[in-house]
């Protein structure tokens, strides 16, 4: 099995099988990595954390690189794909380089990097044999391994195990040893737990925070310093789950389009920085491409915390944001605009706000490589 059929095979159920609950499974994917003390160390370091806007905003731009790398047919050398095809779309090279670039400006460890990698193969299945409506068959749960495997050596990491079952074991014993309790996974904990419950209403985040501790393994409560939750949360939250299995399973048709955070198909979704006084270029906020046309931008298509990259709603929309807030339903922030860039995102400037205009050469260089080819057409940079 190559990673680019690998690929294919685990998009049965990332986009149309399992779509929500991948994404549930890959955000406590790392969530979990916060009960390693030196990743939790390295995160409170860099001050992306400690600020809401900041937080909000590495969360959206992790998500964003993520569902790129996964949902962005794979090319170039390790695929399986001997010749590039035209037209590839090389927005997930570009995001696997531009998450090195921005790794490369960190001290993390081989091992770390490769706890990580290891919970984005392990953690979907896991979640989806507990909770979905299906499980995934071994030819899937096999793809999985395949295709994360080859993202992560494109990113440089050392020994992978060669199968599900030794990494499976190399996981239990890092975990063994690195997952314990410490005050700095604590907080990172609970930064990201508040970004985790950012939609729910204040009056019920304390009952969310106990749902959260629920769907953690023990160990990892015992690392961030999270009680274990009453047994009636458990029960209800695993009864609730229950229920929604088999809701799916009887009462729901299969899903006719992929259900996917970032544009999977971006044949006509960009945004131009073009000027509404009809010049093809604003001279204030416009910007050029490399090849003098205008940069092209992507929204996501809902927001998973503050409105980052989300366009400017309608009137009706701001009117409907409006009395949910006032009603307490809704987030305050949710009301605000311009400072979540509403023009969008491009792949390449995602990070940290002091990173955004830096790495450009470095990505591209990184990126090309990655893809197999020159880099042309709307997301060239």
């Amino acid at each position: 099995m190559t990673p680019a059929e690998a690929q294919k095979i685990i998009w049965t159920s990332s986009l149309y099988d399992h779509p929500m609950l991948v994404e549930k499974a890959l955000e406590f994917a790392l969530f979990k990595t916060y009960g390693i003390e030196s990743i939790s160390k390295l995160l409170l370091k860099t001050g992306q954390l400690s600020k809401d806007t900041n937080a909000s905003r590495r969360y959206v731009d992790t998500a964003v690189l993520i569902q790129t790398w996964v949902h962005i047919p794979i090319t170039g050398p390790g695929s399986g794909i001997d010749d590039l095809p035209i037209g590839a779309d090389p927005r997930g090279a570009i995001a696997v380089a531009r998450t090195n670039w921005l790794h490369s400006k960190y001290a993390i460890s081989n091992d770390d990097y490769l706890y990580t990698l290891s919970l984005f193969i392990l953690e979907p299945p896991k979640w989806i044999e507990k909770y979905e409506w299906r499980g995934l068959t071994p030819l899937e749960r096999q793809a999985y391994f395949v295709f994360w495997s080859e993202i992560g050596r494109r990113m440089g990491i050392n020994n992978i195990p060669e199968t599900i079952e030794d990494l499976v074991e190399w996981c239990e014993e890092y975990e063994r040893v690195n997952m314990v309790p410490s005050q700095t996974s604590k907080v990172v904990a609970e930064l990201t737990t508040a970004l985790l419950l950012y939609h729910v209403p204040p009056f019920a985040r304390s009952f969310g925070k106990q749902v959260v501790a629920t769907l953690c393994p023990e160990r990892l409560n015992k690392a961030i310093m999270v009680p274990e939750p009453p047994a009636w949360i458990a029960k209800s939250v695993s009864a609730v789950l229950n229920l929604r299995k088999l809701f799916i399973r009887h009462l729901c048709l299969p899903r006719y389009s992929p259900q996917c955070y970032v544009p999977f198909d971006t044949t006509g979704l960009g945004t131009p920085g073009v000027c509404p006084a009809g010049v093809s270029v604003c001279p204030i906020s416009g910007k050029q491409g490399p090849n003098g046309g205008p940069v092209y931008r992507l929204h996501p298509f809902y927001a998973n915390n503050d409105p980052w990259y989300m366009s400017s709603p309608s009137a009706l929309g701001q009117i409907t944001t409006r009395v949910l807030v006032a009603l307490g339903v809704c987030n305050p922030k949710a009301a605000l605009g311009s400072q979540f860039k509403p023009e969008g995102y491009r792949t390449e400037e995602l990070g940290p706000a002091f990173f955004e205009k830096s790495g450009r050469e470095e990505v591209l260089a990184n990126a090309e490589a990655i893809y197999g080819g020159k880099i042309t057409g709307p997301w060239a940079f």
